[in-house]
């Protein structure tokens, strides 16, 4: 039996500041808003 990779749970995650997102190639392609933002929110609220 084999896996293919559509069957894989991917995730890219900041343990920082808890946020995911599902979409790696997304973020492989430099979509990183999302964890910006988190970071700076985090940042903040010291």
């Amino acid at each position: 039996m084999s896996s293919s990779p559509t069957a894989w749970s991917s995730l890219v995650k900041d343990v920082r500041t808890g946020y995911e997102t599902g979409n790696v190639q997304a973020v492989m392609d430099g979509q990183l808003d999302g964890f910006i933002k988190a970071f700076l929110l985090q940042a903040k609220e010291g």
